[in-house]
């Protein structure tokens, strides 16, 4: 599953350290321009997460055969909303970027990498439905092949694209978005091909195509529209962080597009495990042992927290060859040092309250999980007000957002896991 969770991280990743070689500005476009393809792809991931919880739920009832139904019905709704995506995308971000970035260069930078990274979001978002299927079934081997293919393929058209070899042209950051789009079609395939081959296709009644009825998509949007909004508001206000710092200038945006990239790196450990907890929980409350929630959710938390620990020292003993990886410029290197200790805060945090998160929507309460949401972002949106828009103030303090929201989420999550009546939900 950590190697399943890659996915968009590790594109992202991948991308930042062939685009941080380029120019600092196709480092700030792609930031500004990642976000919002990233966006509207967690807007589908919302929805297969609630389709997870779901096909979880039947699994720990024993009802094998009512999981292809809702895979079907979460099928029509991810391509419906892939259409609305790539339209965004392709035909709406000239429209939209031009009215908020302040940068003429970063603009231009961020449009030519979403003009082509649009080709890729129907299949991210297809790939989504089938890894939540798979999470929620509890079979997770197909990510050691999905994620291998993603490898292969983007990195050999990072190469040849961004900086154009073998006959290529050179590209740059719009290489960068090809290179993913291609990476993501191509993990379609192995999973569509493992899918048919492994037989699931027969064992859980899958693309049967029934009539389509109209009160199961009701449920499952009901189940999944407060995490949609959750992923709205809190990706959204991430895009508006990176905004409020791209008009300090083309240097701050680019340093903290580096330091997203650390927090991108250690979230690929730390995602799997919020995953695992939120199928798990669902699974748990099926079989009729909702006690057995709360250690499950202490225990992946101590394994969460190790990763926290272990990721700090890499970076404090080795801050400089760590981010080399993602960028060659010294001077840039060494400007994103100082913001190092801040974000090491609030990967400590996030290593715990994401975990708890996932296990309150797991549970089937995805409204309380919208209202934490909200919660913590008018908190985040106002201190950044004050941090980066108001005051300028630097980097480190700014970045102090990211505590402040994972404070507050882990403690409102935790003190509905433990007083709330989430025992007697049903999905």
């Amino acid at each position: 599953m950590m190697l399943g969770s890659l996915g968009q991280n590790l594109i992202y990743l991948v991308d930042t350290s062939f685009i941080g070689r380029v120019s600092e500005y196709d480092l700030g476009g792609s930031a500004i321009g990642g976000i919002f393809y990233f966006l509207l792809f967690m807007v589908g991931y919302a929805l297969n997460t609630g389709m997870q919880v779901m096909v979880a739920r039947r699994k720990g009832e024993g009802n094998d055969a009512a999981i292809g139904e809702v895979v079907d019905h979460q099928l029509y709704l991810i391509l419906s909303l892939g259409v609305i995506a790539y339209i965004t995308l392709r035909y709406l971000s000239p429209v939209i970027l031009p009215l908020i970035i302040h940068s003429d260069i970063v603009r231009d930078k961020a449009l030519c990498f979403l003009h082509y990274r649009s080709y890729g979001i129907v299949f991210g978002l297809v790939n989504s439905m089938f890894m939540s299927f798979f999470i929620g079934i509890g079979i997770t081997k197909v990510t050691t092949w999905t994620t291998g293919v993603m490898v292969a393929v983007n990195i050999f058209f990072l190469s040849v694209l961004v900086f154009g070899k073998l006959g290529f042209p050179r590209m740059e950051i719009a290489g960068a978005g090809l290179a993913s789009s291609l990476a993501e079609m191509s993990v379609t395939v192995v999973m569509i091909f493992y899918l048919f081959r492994k037989k699931f296709k027969h064992e859980y009644r899958l693309f049967e195509f029934l009539k389509v009825r109209v009160s199961l998509i009701i449920q499952m949007l009901k189940l999944s529209g407060p995490l949609v909004f959750q992923q709205l508001i809190s990706v959204g206000s991430w895009w508006i962080f990176f905004l409020a710092i791209e008009h300090l200038g083309e240097r701050p945006l680019a340093v903290s597009n580096l330091i997203r990239s650390m927090y991108t790196m250690y979230g690929v450990p730390v995602w799997a495990l919020a995953s695992t907890t939120n199928s798990m929980t669902s699974n748990l409350i099926g079989q009729g042992k909702s006690n057995d929630v709360i250690p499950l959710i202490k225990k992946i938390a101590v394994l969460s927290f190790s990763f926290a620990i272990i990721f700090a020292m890499v970076i404090l003993f080795i801050p400089t060859a760590v981010l080399s990886i993602f960028t060659n410029d010294k001077d840039l290197i060494a400007d994103s040092i100082s913001t190092l200790p801040t974000i090491l805060l609030a990967i400590s945090l996030f290593s715990v309250a994401i975990l708890v998160m996932f296990a309150v929507s797991g549970t089937g309460a995805t409204r309380i999980s919208f209202y934490v949401e909200v919660t913590c972002i008018v908190a985040y949106l106002t201190y950044i007000y004050f941090t980066a828009i108001k005051f300028e103030c630097p980097l480190p303090i700014i970045w102090l957002a990211e505590a402040v929201y994972w404070i507050i989420a882990l403690t409102l999550c935790a003190l509905y896991i433990k007083y709330g009546n989430w025992r007697l939900k049903k999905v």
